[in-house]
């Protein structure tokens, strides 16, 4: 091996550690179909949710926060609608004002709480 090529060749592997370094989230992103594929299912969850609301199987958000507002002590932080064995279920995590957070399940057509749980 020549003095010019061993000069080049620690250069050489530092780029190509660059390149590896740089090509990794690429590597773990999902796919663009993947990106289309969570579009069209948020779509979809989104035009369920409006015809259990349309069918009245669901009160409005608005309204099931007002009725639990005396259980949401702190910040609501996510809010999900789910369907569990039939039943529609707004699930609410709150942080409380402890720093500690709440799941609150509520029953979505009545707005009466089912059931709090520390998130451990």
């Amino acid at each position: 091996m020549s003095l010019e090529t061993m000069t080049h060749f620690p250069i050489t592997l530092r780029l190509l550690a660059v390149a590896g370094v740089l090509a990794l989230p690429l590597l773990a992103s999902p796919p663009p179909r993947a990106f289309a594929q969570a579009a069209e299912d948020e779509a979809g969850d989104q035009e369920v949710a409006r015809k259990a609301l349309e069918n009245k199987e669901i009160l409005p958000l608005g309204a099931v926060l007002a009725k639990v507002e005396g259980e949401l002590t702190g910040d609501v932080v996510e809010i999900e609608l789910e369907r569990k064995k039939g039943q529609w279920i707004y699930e609410i995590e709150v942080i409380g004002e402890d720093g500690r957070v709440r799941d609150i399940d509520v029953d979505a057509k009545t707005g009466a709480v089912i059931n709090v749980a520390l998130d451990e």
